[in-house]
C-alpha cells in the first residue's frame, strides 16, 4: 500500500479517536455542571446519531447504596433520569426505526397526519403556557381546551383572561376528533397537562394510524426530523 494512502488512513483514524475523546470530555463537562449531579464517575459512554451520548453515572438507589444509573445527553442537554422510551429512541443507531417500534407506528408512512398533530400540539401548548402565565394553573380537565377560547365558569375560573382569549379556536385531529386533554388538580400543586390524539379509531391504544400520539412525544419527533 502506498505510503501516502497509509498516512491518510492513519490521520483519519487519529482524527476519529480525537473527536470521540473530545466529545466525551464535552459530555463530562455538561454532566459535571448539571445542578442535580453529585458524582463525577461515568462509564459506558457511547455516541449515537443526532449528537447524542448515552452512558451511566454513579448515583444512589432508594436505600442509599451506590448504583450506576443511565444518562442521556442530547446536544448540550443532560437527562439524568431518562425514561425507558428515552433510552430506546435516543440511544439507538437507527433512531427512526426505534421510534416506530416504540410507538407502534410507521412515522414516514403516516407523516402527513402526525405532522398535523404535532403542529396542533405546538399551537395548543403555546396557548396553555400563556394561560398558565396569567393564572395559577392550567385549565382543569372539566374545563377543557375551550377554556383557552373563553373563560371557564366551572372548576377554577381564571384570574386573568385576555379579551381575545388565548386562541381563536380549538383544532381537531386529522380525523375530525377533539384532542384528549387531561389536567387534574391536586392539593394546589401545579400539574402538567396531558394532550393526546387517540388516532384514527378514537380509542386508547392501537398501532399504525390507530396509535395514540401524545404531546410528550414531540421531542422524539423533533429529534428524528433533525437527523
Amino acid at each position: 500500500m502506498p505510503r501516502l494512502t497509509i498516512t491518510l488512513i492513519y490521520s483519519a483514524l487519529l482524527g476519529l479517536l480525537v473527536g470521540c475523546a473530545s466529545t466525551e470530555e464535552q459530555v463530562t463537562q455538561i454532566l459535571d455542571e448539571s445542578p442535580e449531579m453529585r458524582s463525577s464517575n461515568y462509564k459506558d459512554m457511547a455516541q449515537y446519531p443526532g449528537n447524542v451520548t448515552c452512558g451511566k453515572y454513579l448515583g444512589r438507589d432508594y436505600q442509599g447504596f451506590p448504583v450506576y444509573k443511565d444518562f442521556v445527553v442530547v446536544d448540550t442537554v443532560a437527562n439524568l433520569n431518562p425514561l425507558p422510551m428515552d433510552i430506546s429512541i435516543y440511544c439507538s443507531e437507527d433512531p427512526a426505526a426505534a421510534l416506530d417500534a416504540t410507538l407502534n407506528i410507521s412515522y414516514f408512512t403516516q407523516k402527513l397526519q402526525i405532522d398535523q398533530i404535532l403542529e396542533d400540539f405546538r399551537t395548543l401548548a403555546g396557548a396553555l403556557e400563556a394561560y398558565m402565565g396569567d393564572n395559577p394553573s392550567y385549565p382543569w380537565t372539566e374545563q377543557g381546551l375551550l377554556a383557552l377560547v373563553r373563560p371557564a365558569k366551572t372548576g377554577n375560573p381564571p384570574f386573568n383572561f385576555p379579551e381575545d382569549g388565548y386562541t381563536k379556536s380549538i383544532p381537531t385531529d386529522p380525523w375530525g376528533r377533539s384532542y384528549n386533554y387531561v389536567c387534574e388538580p391536586f392539593a394546589g400543586i401545579i400539574i402538567p397537562f396531558d394532550l393526546t390524539s387517540l388516532g384514527a379509531d378514537g380509542v386508547k391504544g392501537g398501532t399504525g394510524e390507530n396509535a395514540d400520539i401524545k404531546h410528550d412525544y414531540l421531542p422524539y419527533f423533533d429529534h428524528i426530523n433533525n437527523l
